[in-house]
């Protein structure tokens, strides 16, 4: 995947999610504009950048549900449930073709049925008297595109034509470089300046243009300046599926009439043959009459370069005929009009358009023995035509876009065409000649009411030099970004530099021990301490800016659950309402998405489980709505994070019989476990309390699931309910999984750690201070029972010869607290955890390894899992 294509996916899917989150706020709350301004401007943003990859069917899907939600904003159409759903429908399609799209298993064929029935459906709330069948073919939706007789044009084409003048025909035909031409009506919506749009960009850059016209009607004084109404026509030259393919994004906005290049010249046949009778030259006809094409070329060029034109219509017409002439290769179309008419072209007067004028052909050979004079510009015709020079000879000009503006520009001003910049440029520096500049000046010094205009148009570079000027202050006033982007990858590669630093940073006690110990320098010992509470409190202040980089909001996870919510409330026909708080509550971003899965897990249960139906709550005295509630709440260096429900809760005495049955539980354990310890059962693997299996539970897998990963995430679970007021789960987790202190011990000349958080004093005690109470070895600590276990038997290691005091550390666990009998305490040290890998991973003794200064590997004691095995 292309490094801009993996920027574009991970920008949208943020897009994707703020969409759907405002859908979700919209469907609780109303529609009001501010959400719907947002999910446009997500959706439009999606669909624009979407423009720079071949996916026009994600992109097509998108714009339909722009278009949509423009229509809601304007108050076109009225929001609905209905519209709410099809919009979540298409985002999440999106999200299913981004998937496809990162992984490099996209099929764009395959999308385009899916993206075609989606978009018909969006945009028949729009225009609910449109067809919601599309087309494939046609690939467009609510567009007027008609194609014109391939031999013939009808009046109302010839119509849309003269829309550009009397010879707009004539000029077209002479332009046409290919087999198919076409007429465009674009009219673009009012909100398209707020989208980013540029209709006259978007108009310039249409394929093979020609010519265009910009309509403005008259505007009322409450009309808002900022909107566009706009309607812009324009004549060009290419086929119809470069139109569609350039328009794509416009649907609904323009329409469009192909007709062939053959038919325009069957439609120019009678104005040809009016033209060439009007110039009446002799070799020019008869070349015409003998089909002598080279003759024909040779004679309309020396015509076209001789005989003088003025800006009158009927000379625009035979200059655009000879021009035409002069590089046709095919005259069989005229042959064709004479033979049908059974006279010479000369004679010809048949199929002339209605407007062209009457003028006789003697008049007309007089116009053009007179002498041509220079065309008398005013004011504003030499202010433009300064700055389009000004435009064609700067360092920002642009060939492709900027040549047809400024070459119409300044035809309409001279009644001249230009093949190039070099004709261009040369047409307007003699336009704007010093002898004619001066004459005009003398004769027109009677309107000119001040120098500025003068100086404005002969001035153009300084006007430039002082707008730039003013605007460098504004430039110098811009504040920079501040927000910077980076991959995860590139963080999670810091992340383990640190911890390569933080072990060659434990390595230095060792080295101080070993200088005194081996080398007998008592003051190189000092010097490496020293130099180690250095390097110490940079390394400790490294780890602190990398772990807050790693750190997000914990609402970069609760968001996804309000739409699982609905849905699956939806699904269960129950109504369901989700309370988020403290969703500023920062975690290590692999943590939190670690945790996806089992917040996902808990928040089933209780909506399948917990949360009755409507009419079991208002049986009950309960508000038909059930409510869930998401917390989550920083504690020290932890967060816990609760889900609660006020659902029907469960029974312990049920749990303990369907656990007996199930054969998770023996009788004897029926018959003594308490309330509290048969809530914990759901967390056994294969127990279930759904009488039936669906989609949804039933198979017994899931909570144990949950318990298991929040073990491995370094936390704890645990689950308080109540019979008809409701159930919760807390889950205790460390605000980051990346840097921990532990507390160093060994055992069999091992070495062996435990989170520092969960260690509550250290004891020496003797051994006959250790008593014996059911079988369980047990020790008073300031009148407190602390029971013990011996980690040499729960680790597999043979017994340790009789001593006369041990070592006790104890611990702090959700059941209270515990002491381990290890045979040596060490000092406490900050390491990066690592997850066991290869066969440790099978072992649920340990949650994880860290590498010593030494060299040698530290085992990160799971203190619930061996106290589950040794108590």
């Amino acid at each position: 995947m292309s490094e801009l294509l993996d920027v574009f996916i991970g920008e949208s899917r943020e897009n994707l999610e703020s969409a759907s989150q405002e859908l979700l706020e919209i469907q609780s709350s109303g529609p009001a504009s501010e959400r719907v301004d947002k999910i446009f401007r997500d959706l439009h943003t999606i669909k624009g950048s979407s423009d720079l990859f071949d996916i026009k069917p994600l992109t097509r899907l998108a714009h339909a549900a722009e278009d949509l939600l423009d229509s809601v904003r304007s108050n076109e159409v009225t929001y609905s449930d209905d519209i709410g759903d099809l919009l979540l429908e298409a985002l999440d399609q999106i999200s299913i073709w981004f998937d496809e799209l990162e992984v490099g298993s996209q099929n764009v064929e395959q999308w385009k049925p899916i993206s075609t029935q989606l978009s018909a459906q969006l945009r028949h709330f729009i225009d609910p008297t449109a067809s919601s069948e599309v087309d494939e073919s046609s690939a467009t939706v609510n567009n007027e595109n008609r194609i014109a007789d391939p031999q013939t044009l009808s009046e109302e084409h010839i119509a849309l034509i003269a829309n550009f003048g009397r010879n707009a025909d004539l000029d077209l035909l002479c332009k046409a470089t290919g087999p198919d031409c076409y007429f465009i009506q674009y009219t673009p919506d009012e909100g398209c300046f707020f989208r980013g749009e540029d209709p006259i960009n978007v108009t310039v850059a249409l394929p093979g243009i020609k010519a265009f016209n910009i309509e403005m009607p008259e505007l009322g004084e409450d009309a808002d300046i900022y909107n566009c109404f706009t309607s812009i026509k324009a004549l060009g030259v290419a086929g119809e599926d470069e139109i569609k393919q350039h328009m794509a994004y416009y649907e609904g906005q323009y329409s469009c009439v192909s007709f062939s290049t053959q038919a325009l010249k069957a439609a120019c046949t009678g104005k040809i043959q009016k033209c060439v009778e009007t110039i009446d030259d002799e070799t020019l006809n008869s070349a015409l009459n003998d089909t002598d094409i080279e003759q024909v070329h040779a004679s309309a060029g020396l015509l076209l370069a001789s005989l003088n034109f003025d800006d009158s219509e009927d000379d625009s017409a035979n200059r655009a005929v000879l021009s035409l002439l002069s590089s046709i290769d095919d005259l069989s179309f005229l042959n064709n009009e004479i033979r049908e008419d059974g006279c010479s072209s000369k004679d010809t007067n048949t199929n002339a358009s209605p407007e062209v004028g009457n003028s006789s052909a003697n008049e007309a050979g007089d116009s053009k023995r007179e002498a041509s004079k220079p065309k008398t510009l005013a004011l504003h015709e030499r202010a433009m035509l300064t700055q389009q020079l000004t435009l064609l000879n700067s360092d920002n000009y642009k060939s492709e876009f900027m040549f047809p503006s400024i070459a119409g520009l300044v035809g309409n001003i001279l009644g001249a065409e230009f093949e190039n910049e070099d004709a261009l440029a040369v047409a307007i520096n003699n336009a704007l000649d010093e002898e004619t500049i001066q004459a005009q000046a003398n004769d027109e010094q009677g309107q000119q009411t001040s120098n500025d205009a003068a100086a404005e148009t002969t001035q153009p570079a300084n006007a430039l030099e002082t707008t730039e000027d003013t605007a460098a202050p504004v430039k110098a006033e811009r504040q920079a970004v501040k927000m910077l982007k980076v991959d995860q990858s590139k963080i999670d590669y810091l992340m383990d530099i640190v911890g390569e630093l933080t072990v060659a940073k434990n390595s230095l006690p060792y080295l101080a021990k070993q200088a005194e110990e081996e080398g007998g320098s008592r003051k190189l010992s000092k010097q490496i301490k020293a130099h180690f509470s250095i390097v110490n409190r940079l390394t400790e202040s490294l780890q602190s800016a990398v772990l807050q980089i790693r750190m997000v909001p914990v609402s970069h996870v609760f968001q996804r659950y309000p739409r699982l919510v609905r849905d699956l409330a939806r699904k269960l026909d129950k109504k369901i309402e989700l309370c988020m708080q403290g969703e500023d509550t920062e975690f290590d971003k692999n943590l939190i998405e670690s945790l996806s899965e089992p917040l996902i897990h808990l928040l089933r249960n209780s909506i399948d489980h917990g949360i009755e139906s409507p009419a079991e709550r208002l049986a009950a005295g309960k508000p038909e709505v059930g409510r869930i509630d998401l917390i989550a709440t920083p504690l020290d260096d932890s967060v816990i994070i609760e889900i609660r429900d006020d659902g029907k809760g469960i029974d312990p005495q049920k749990i303990k019989l369907l656990a007996f049955q199930k054969g998770v539980i023996s009788e004897t354990q029926l018959e003594n476990l308490d309330d509290n310890e048969a809530l914990q059962l759901i967390f056994a693997a294969g127990f279930s309390t759904s009488d039936q299996v669906s989609d949804l539970s039933g198979r017994g897998v899931g909570m144990d699931a949950v318990k298991t990963m929040v073990s491995q995430a370094g936390g704890t679970i645990e689950m308080q309910s109540e019979v008809g007021v409701g159930s919760t789960f807390k889950l205790l987790l460390p605000q980051t999984m990346s840097v921990n202190r532990v507390m160093m011990f060994e055992v069999n000349d091992q070495m062996f750690g435990v989170g520092m958080d969960a260690v509550v004093e250290t004891v020496k005690v003797p051994t006959a201070d250790i008593q014996r109470i059911r079988n369980e070895h047990v020790l008073v600590i300031r009148e407190k029972l602390i029971p013990l276990c011996d980690l040499r038997e729960a680790l597999g290691f043979e017994a340790a010869e009789e001593r006369e005091e041990h070592s006790i550390l104890v611990v702090s666990t959700p059941q209270g607290e515990f002491g381990l009998i290890i045979d040596k305490f060490h000092e406490g040290i900050d390491v990066i955890q690592k997850p066991l890998e290869g066969v440790l991973a099978g072992y649920a003794h340990f949650s994880g390894t860290a590498l010593l200064g030494d060299g040698r590997v530290l085992l990160i004691i799971n203190v619930q899992e061996v106290l589950a095995k040794c108590l």
